[in-house]
């Protein structure tokens, strides 16, 4: 029983494993049977579907027992042809009804293909798909209407002529009417029975199944047969033990309740009853033709006339049986006269070959409008007593539905792959006895392995990084432990030396199990969320910078407060309201804007006075006082760029399209007398239009341009190169610290000719208050790179310079392609 359990865990199978998630979410449920052990494999859709229980292998009988009998019994004829012809089939199941509170009889389209596994072991393979709906309800209430018309008419002709046993049990206590002769003498209890309740007729019953089975059939409305089934009677005073074949069909009323059951019962022990089933065989036939599901014609060699139409092949092809019969073929399906069909008649008629063929596509005009349908379609000849072929017999099975519903499960199964391929998901299936890895072309290409090399366990392990090849490990030895859910969930780093790119990979898994519970294979999926890790450090980065930022702020401002209440004690209270606004941002720029510029402004126009009135009286005093005047200014420069710093920060975005090439224009103008005092050559090209905040942009280039401009080399022409290019997320810096991430991102370089400076200062320039220059030799409170920093932050994008002293700087900004 091992290798049987282990049989369906083959390298055929693992492909139906992996998509058994995505089909399920399409409504399909998949099943496999072993042909040698008769067990199937059923996904959990599946066994939504049939009530069954949460084992994934079963017995074929147990699914077989779930499906109306004479559905059961074509899915079993279905089965053994599969496994010895192997052509692919489909066609509707009608499932078991359970009982009142489900009336509505429910439909699955079974689609199934026989194939040789890996280990020449012959399978079926196949899906079941709902289609019950309101049309097969409506469909179905209206031929059991039908039926029941049909059957009450019939019903006392069959009762009375029936050469088998047949009793009517009226009502819930099966009140014994209509009892034909045959039913009479197999319960041998004589005529009288009539009226009485079987339970009374046959008391042996109690201990018997009948009675519980019968009830059922009242409850369910479901017919119930069975063959050669023991039936234990006491006839005459002697207890007989026969075997019939029985079956239990509800009658309905008017309103379509069951009121009765009909006993139809066969003995099977003596030759006689053997005759009587024969002719009942016969008559039922007759019944067949008329009413089956399938389309049966039979067409005369003599102009290809239609001898005779059932029912269903009328609707198959859209016309009444009165326009059939005994008219021509072309003159009844005018429309088939170039699809091939008549040359193939003749063949038959001519050799006496039959010609099958499976789903096989007909164009049919349903009042005027062509429309094609799929049939299993077979061209028997048909022959006289003496074996002189007369013509040819047509069986033809609508399989339009399940052809249109394949296609549909196949683009489905198109659609779900291509999702995978869309997330841009890698797959993999670890065998854990082996330890050979099945995995998607994406996934070898993450870990650095060819296409065609066949992968393994300990290669996939060899390309992680060493820092989390140990956690992999034991979270693989966690997931099959015994007390373990079989579940995978954890993230870690590939080796840039062996793959070539240090990504990182969040990979989910799931253990499957064989028959013997033990943990088999792993499959799951990997997702590389690189850029998702790097913009999570990139915020944690801005966190850990604004904080230093602050904390800079706050020593600058201390180191302010105490130059200045040496100067000037006025000043004092307005540096304390300056410490306090190193907690509060918004409150320092109220603050800075009213309190601090006013008194600046008195000290300023004091010591102007001062100098105008009183300078031949100070002495040396009037160095003092112009040093006083030259802090004040410094100070108001100071309060004026916090508080623009303070609008970056605070200032939310107005997103609207933004011209760079227009805003740069527009900074050259507001430049342009420096322009022309330094005899700059400023050259802007190739700049996009982004969405964005125009007012924090152009803060951005006027202070990259104001810089460029102020840091010229004294004895040549500044020229300064503004330039824009589109470049992929590949070839972005690592020192670029975006904000948000994008496939492809705007660059935009700022290159000047200017004196330069060390490249090991390149980080530091971006913070508060950092200057790499005396104030004498060049003005300035170290805040503009700072703003521009933050600019391009709340724009999604990032910042860095690089530069060589001598040489001059380029500062390049990257933000976020649309």
């Amino acid at each position: 029983m091992a290798s049987q359990a282990n049989s369906f865990d083959t390298d055929d199978t693992l492909e139906i494993k992996r998509l058994d998630l995505a089909l399920e979410s399409a409504g399909i449920g998949t099943w496999e049977l072993d042909f040698q052990t008769r067990q199937i494999r059923v996904c959990r859709r599946t066994r939504s579907l049939f009530k069954l229980n949460e084992s994934d292998i079963i017995d074929l009988q147990t699914l077989i027992d779930q499906i109306d009998p004479e559905d059961g019994r074509t899915l079993n004829n279905e089965i053994l042809n599969a496994l010895n012809q192997g052509a692919p089939w489909s066609f509707s199941l009608k499932l078991r009804t359970l009982g009142d509170a489900e009336t509505i009889s429910r439909y699955v389209l079974c689609k199934g293909q026989s194939h040789m596994s890996s280990a020449n072991m012959k399978r079926l393979l196949g899906s079941f798909i709902d289609i019950s709906n309101e049309e097969d309800n409506v469909t179905a209430q209206r031929l059991a209407k039908k039926a029941l018309e049909e059957s009450e008419a019939k019903l006392k002709t069959v009762i009375e002529s029936a050469p088998a046993a047949i009793g009517l049990f009226v009502g819930r206590d099966l009140v014994v009417e209509m009892p034909n002769q045959a039913f009479i003498d197999i319960v041998g209890k004589g005529p009288n029975i009539v009226g009485m309740p079987l339970r009374e007729v046959m008391p042996e019953l109690e201990n018997q199944a009948f009675l519980k089975i019968l009830d059922d059939v009242y409850t369910s409305g479901v017919t119930f047969q069975s063959y050669g089934t023991q039936v234990n009677i006491m006839q005459q005073g002697v207890m007989t033990h026969n075997k019939y074949d029985i079956t239990y069909s509800p009658v309905y009323d008017s309103e379509g309740n069951v009121y009765a059951i009909l006993d139809i019962a066969i003995e099977v022990t003596d030759r006689v009853n053997i005759e009587q089933q024969i002719k009942q065989s016969q008559m039922q036939l007759l019944e067949l033709f008329e009413q089956s599901p399938v389309g049966i014609a039979t067409i005369h060699k003599d102009n290809l006339t239609f001898t005779m139409a059932n029912p269903f092949y009328g609707r198959l092809i859209g016309r009444k049986p009165e326009m059939i019969v005994g008219k021509p073929l072309l003159e009844v399906l005018p429309e088939i006269s170039e699809q091939g069909f008549v040359e193939l008649l003749q063949e038959v008629i001519d050799t006496g070959v039959p010609y099958v063929s499976k789903e096989q596509p007909v164009d049919i005009a349903f009042d005027g409008v062509l429309e094609t349908i799929y049939v299993d379609m077979a061209y028997q000849p048909q022959r006289d007593r003496e074996g002189n072929i007369i013509g040819v017999f047509v069986v033809a099975t609508d399989l339009t539905e399940q052809v249109l519903s394949r296609k549909k499960i196949e683009e489905t199964e198109t659609f779900f792959r291509g999702a995978i391929e869309l997330a841009e998901l890698g797959t993999y299936s670890i065998d854990i006895n082996t330890g050979i890895v099945d995995c998607s072309h994406r996934f070898k290409q993450w870990f650095g392995l060819q296409s065609e090399e066949k992968t393994t366990y300990e290669m996939f392990l060899a390309a992680i990084s060493e820092a989390d090849r140990a956690e992999v490990i034991a979270a693989g030895e966690r997931a099959v432990g015994p007390d373990s859910d079989g579940l995978l969930n954890l993230e870690y780093t590939l080796d840039a030396e062996k793959t070539g790119i240090a990504r990182i990979l969040h990979a989910q898994g799931k253990v499957l199990y064989d028959k013997n519970n033990k943990p088999a294979t792993i499959i799951g999926t990997t997702q590389d969320v690189t850029i998702q890790r790097r913009i999570q450090l990139a915020l944690e980065s801005q966190v850990q910078q604004r904080t230093e930022q602050l904390e800079a702020m706050n020593e600058e401002l201390a180191a302010l407060n105490e130059q200045y209440v040496a100067t000037n004690e006025e000043l004092s209270d307005s540096n304390n309201m300056l410490q306090q606004s190193n907690v509060n941002l918004q409150q320092f720029a109220y603050v800075a804007s009213h309190d601090l510029q006013e008194p600046l402004r008195k000290i300023q126009s004091f010591s102007d006075l001062l100098a105008k009135r009183y300078s031949t009286h100070l002495g040396d005093g009037i160095n003092y006082l112009q040093r006083m005047q030259s802090s004040a200014r410094r100070m108001s420069d100071l309060i004026e760029d916090l508080l623009a710093f303070s609008r970056i920060t605070e200032h939310k975005d107005v997103v609207e399209a933004v011209s760079l090439s227009t805003v740069v224009s527009e900074v050259l103008n507001d430049l342009e007398l420096l322009i022309m005092e330094t005899s700059a050559v400023i050259t802007a090209k190739q700049l996009p239009e982004i969405q964005g905040d125009k007012m924090q942009l152009s803060q951005l280039f006027l202070n990259l341009i104001s810089n460029a401009l102020k840091f010229r080399k004294p004895d040549l022409t500044p020229v300064i190169n503004v330039t824009g290019k589109i470049i992929p997320i590949s070839e972005l810096p690592s020192s670029a610290n975006v904000t948000r991430s994008a496939y492809t991102y705007h660059q935009i370089d700022v290159s000047d000719n200017g004196i330069g400076f060390d490249q090991q200062y390149a980080d530091r320039i971006f913070q508060l208050f950092q200057r790499l220059h005396g104030r004498s030799q060049y003005s300035g409170t170290g805040i503009g790179l700072a703003i521009c920093e933050r600019v391009a932050a709340n724009h999604g994008g990032a910042i860095t310079v690089t530069s060589t002293p001598g040489e001059g700087a380029t500062f390049s900004i990257f933000l976020p392609a649309q």
